[in-house]
């Protein structure tokens, strides 16, 4: 409902306003770390300054996103050019950030640098002249994963209807140091995904049919995606020992995906991190679950622990935070009990009636053709039903872990 303002009345206005003081009293209670902003709708401006840098003890390219919210309520980004940034450890030593396009800026860190036990602050200069500073942040350790694996289990959603069949990852890992006690994971998946078996053609710009080469014809892909789900967890309460099947989200075996038709990877990563980092996290999450909810109109801006130096008042959005990382890879190729049969109808060209004129602006098109019942059908088909690539995150370049 992005630019459609909605009107309460003042009863209406007051009884939401008390609900959301009563969830912040509670969730500050509860926390006591990351305070949630609820801004009134006379208090959204443009131009809040907002700095990502969420980095990790392994060695290579780390990045500092800094930009300016082009409006509080539905956030986007507008990068922030010509910056400073350095991230600065306890003892002095000092890594300097350079830009490398607008807004992002790079640095190149080795295992010198990113010591275990050793404490960090990001220190940043806007163009403006303006300076910022975050708290300090332990590196801490981190223990393994032990094991990654799945079941197959059947999914319900709304009703037993709806439910699907599909599969869950699980890990297992050892809690036996309690300065990890802070967890956080995140997950990226490929999956295998083949094109129906038929041919490719276009009407190219220059208004002629031609079938497309095997360059253009890509029939398998390999698709990549970071799930969004957020993962975090406090091991306080548990006592130390083997924690097992720590869940992860369900892959569902929808015929038209093909996730589960060929072969499947799970990459998951394992971070520690602080308190503070521990909460940011939490409270993302919980405010992303609750979009749909409460906070449509008014969504929770969590309070940043980069603060500028002369004015601790002024609202910044961001986290800096470092944390201890491993990651380890299963693979899924099709998992027993699991129907592997395919939607016989997926990117089948179908005739729609006569075509009407074409113009130039229209090209290029193109068409499939395929076999059914001993006949041949030809029709205009989406580009990505003749060539994989162009499904998002696709290519057609096998990965090195495959």
């Amino acid at each position: 409902m992005a630019g459609n303002p909605i009107m309460f009345s003042a009863r209406q206005q007051m009884y939401r306003v008390s609900l959301i003081f009563l969830l912040s009293v509670l969730l500050c209670w509860s926390t006591g770390c990351v305070e949630r902003y609820f801004p009134d709708e006379d208090n959204l401006k443009t131009g809040t300054l907002v700095i990502n840098a969420h980095l990790t003890n392994k060695p290579g390219k780390k990045v500092i996103e800094i930009s300016r919210s082009v409006t509080l309520l539905y956030p986007s980004a507008d990068p922030v050019s010509g910056s400073f940034a350095e991230v600065i450890r306890e003892d002095g030593e000092i890594k300097e950030f350079m830009e490398n396009r607008p807004g992002f800026y790079e640095s190149d860190m080795d295992a010198d640098f990113l010591q275990i036990g050793m404490s960090y602050m990001l220190h940043v200069i806007t163009p403006d002249g303006n300076e910022y500073e975050s708290e300090f942040d332990q590196l801490r350790p981190v223990p393994e994963i032990d094991s990654i694996y799945y079941q197959v289990e059947t999914n319900s959603f709304a009703s037993e209807s709806d439910s699907m069949e599909g599969i869950r990852f699980y890990i297992d890992f050892t809690y036996s140091d309690e300065d990890y006690k802070y967890m956080r994971w995140d997950v990226v998946e490929t999956y295998e995904f083949h094109n129906p078996d038929m041919e490719g053609f276009m009407l190219d710009v220059d208004f002629r049919f031609k079938p497309l080469t095997d360059t253009n014809n890509y029939k398998v892909c390999y698709i990549t995606k970071e799930l969004s789900e957020i993962h975090s967890m406090s091991l306080g309460y548990l006592d130390l020992g083997i924690y097992i099947k720590k869940p992860f989200a369900f892959v569902p075996n929808n015929q038209m995906e093909q996730k589960l038709k060929h072969k499947y990877s799970l990459l998951v990563r394992q971070y520690s991190m602080g308190e503070a980092a521990f909460h940011y996290w939490n409270e993302l999450k919980k405010t992303s679950q609750e979009q749909g909810w409460l906070f449509d109109q008014q969504p929770a801006l969590l309070r940043s622990n980069i603060l500028k130096v002369n004015d601790e008042e002024e609202m910044v959005l961001g986290f800096f935070s470092m944390s201890s990382i491993v990651e380890k890879r299963a693979f899924a190729t099709q998992p027993e009990g699991l129907d592997m049969s395919l939607y016989e109808w997926y990117c089948f060209p179908t005739p729609k009636g006569p075509p009407g004129p074409v113009t130039r602006s229209d090209l290029p098109i193109f068409y499939g053709r395929a076999w059914r019942d001993g006949e041949s059908v030809q029709a205009q088909v989406n580009r990505h039903c003749v060539d994989c690539r162009f499904y998002n995150n696709s290519t057609h370049i096998k990965p090195d872990f495959w």
